[in-house]
C-alpha cells in the first residue's frame, strides 16, 4: 500500500524546514573551543533568548502552512548550538498544533539510543494529534548521538534496524505480543495509542550520500530523502536506489525520493544574494572536534567511507571548509534569488533529478526573522504553484 502510493506520484511536493539555529553564536564565540559539540560549552546558551528563537520558528511552520506549503520537515539533534531541537516529537507536537492541513515530516527519530515501543507510542500519539498528517523518518544519528546516547558506536546500524522493526510491529500486530530481540527486549508489549494512517504512517529514511544507506531505504521500499549533497552526487545516489528497487522486486518513482537543499527568496536577486551568506553561518566549526566524537571507528563501514572519500560533494556536513558561498551557489546547492531567479532554478533541479519532494531548508543562524518570513511568504505565493506545475518524468519505463 506504502508503496503504492508513492510510485503514483506526479507532482512535487515543497516542505519547509529549519534546525531551529541558536543564531547567536559567531565564529568568534566558537573559535577557542576544540570541539563544535561536545565540547563547546552550554554555558553559551541564555533560556530567554532560545524562548523568542523557539516562537519565532513556530511563527515560520504557521505562515508556511498558510501559504500552502505541503508539508513541514524537522528533525533532531544534541549537544548542538546549530539544531535547538534534541527532541523532534516534541517539535512534532508544537507543529500539529500551529499547523491545519501540512504534512509533518520527522526526519527524525534517532530510534537506536531510544525505547522503540515509546517512539512507537509517541509518534502513533503525533498522527492521532494531527489528524493522520505524520511521516515518521528514522535516522541513526550522528556518531555524536550514539556517544551522547551512552552507547557503543559500532552497535548504532544493528541497534537501529532491530528498533525499526519492533516500532512496524508495534504499529501493526495486534497485542498483547513478546519481543526478545538482540538489544531490546520486552516480556510483553501492547501499546494502546496506534497511528491514525493505517496499515501504519509512511516511513522515511534520510542520508547525506552513503549509498549504504540508499541500499537500506529501497530494500525496505522507504523513501530515501538526500540530505543536500551536490546535485551530480545525488543522481548518482537516485539511480543506486533505482538499481536496488529493481533487485528487490518493485517499481521505484518519484514518490520514493527527496532532495533538500537551502533556498531563500526576497523580493530582488540582490537582496537574496546578501542575506543568503548567512547560510554559511559558522561552517568551518560545526563539524569542529576530534575523530574520535565525529567518525569513531566501527560507526561507518569501511566500504561507506571508502565511496565517501571518492565523492567529496556529499552531504551537507561534507561540503562544510570544502566550497565558497560562490560557489555553492554556482552548484546551485544553495539557492538564492528573486521568486522568478528560484523558480527557474529550482525547475532545472526538478527536471534533472525528478524527486518527489522538496525541502526548503530556509533558514540559517542569524538570519532576520522578518526577511525569513517574506522568504515563506515569497515561495508559498508564487515558487511553489509553479512547481507544482511541472510534471515529473516516470524513473523507468
Amino acid at each position: 500500500m506504502v508503496d503504492q502510493l508513492a510510485r503514483l506520484h506526479d507532482k512535487v511536493e515543497v516542505f519547509w524546514f529549519s534546525e531551529q539555529p541558536y543564531g547567536h553564536i559567531t565564529d568568534e564565540t566558537i573559535e577557542p573551543y576544540a570541539s563544535g559539540r561536545m565540547g563547546f560549552p552550554n554555558t553559551h546558551f541564555d533560556p530567554e533568548k532560545a524562548h523568542v528563537l523557539y516562537n519565532q520558528y513556530h511563527e515560520q511552520y504557521a505562515l508556511a502552512d498558510e501559504m500552502g506549503f505541503d508539508g513541514i520537515m524537522s528533525n533532531e539533534h544534541h549537544s548542538s548550538y546549530w539544531c535547538m531541537k534534541p527532541s523532534v516529537n516534541l517539535d512534532a507536537a508544537v507543529i500539529s498544533k500551529v499547523t491545519k492541513r501540512a504534512k509533518i515530516a520527522m526526519l527524525g527519530n534517532v530510534i537506536a539510543i531510544n525505547d522503540p515501543v515509546k517512539m512507537a507510542e509517541e509518534i502513533a500519539m503525533l498522527d492521532c494529534y494531527s489528524g493522520g498528517r505524520i511521516i515518521s523518518g528514522f535516522v541513526r544519528g550522528t556518531a555524536v548521538e550514539s556517544l551522547l546516547g551512552g552507547i557503543d558506536p559500532t552497535e548504532n546500524r544493528e541497534r537501529f534496524e532491530e528498533a525499526h522493526d519492533l516500532i512496524i510491529k508495534c504499529w501493526t500486530t495486534p497485542g498483547p505480543f513478546r519481543f526478545e530481540g538482540k538489544y531490546f527486549q520486552h516480556r510483553v508489549v501492547n501499546p494502546w495509542v496506534l497511528p491514525m494512517q493505517k496499515p501504519r504512517p509512511d516511513i522515511w529514511f534520510p542520508g547525506t550520500g552513503s549509498p549504504e544507506s540508499v541500499v537500506w531505504a529501497a530494500k525496505h521500499q522507504h523513501p530515501y530523502m538526500n540530505l543536500g549533497a551536490l546535485v551530480d552526487v545525488t543522481k548518482w545516489l537516485k539511480q543506486i536506489y533505482i538499481d536496488t528497487a529493481e533487485e528487490t522486486g518493485f517499481t521505484p518513482g518519484p514518490g520514493h525520493f527527496g532532495y533538500l537543499l537551502r533556498a531563500l527568496v526576497a523580493d530582488t536577486d540582490e537582496k537574496a544574494i546578501e542575506l543568503g551568506r548567512n547560510f554559511m553561518w559558522t561552517e568551518d566549526h560545526r563539524q569542529k572536534g576530534p575523530r574520535e566524537h565525529m567518525d569513531p571507528p566501527g560507526y561507518q563501514s569501511r566500504e561507506a567511507v571508502r565511496v565517501k572519500a571518492t565523492q567529496p560533494g556529499i552531504g551537507i556536513g561534507g561540503l562544510r571548509t570544502k566550497k565558497t558561498y560562490e560557489e555553492l551557489r554556482e552548484l546551485d546547492n544553495i539557492i538564492v534569488g528573486s521568486p522568478d531567479t528560484v523558480i527557474r532554478k529550482l525547475s532545472e533541479i526538478i527536471d534533472g533529478l525528478s524527486p518527489g519532494y522538496i525541502h526548503i531548508y530556509g533558514n540559517e543562524g542569524p538570519m532576520p526573522p522578518e526577511d525569513v518570513m517574506r522568504s515563506i511568504q515569497l515561495l508559498g505565493q508564487e515558487v511553489n504553484p509553479a512547481l507544482h506545475e511541472i510534471k515529473l518524468k516516470p524513473w523507468v519505463g
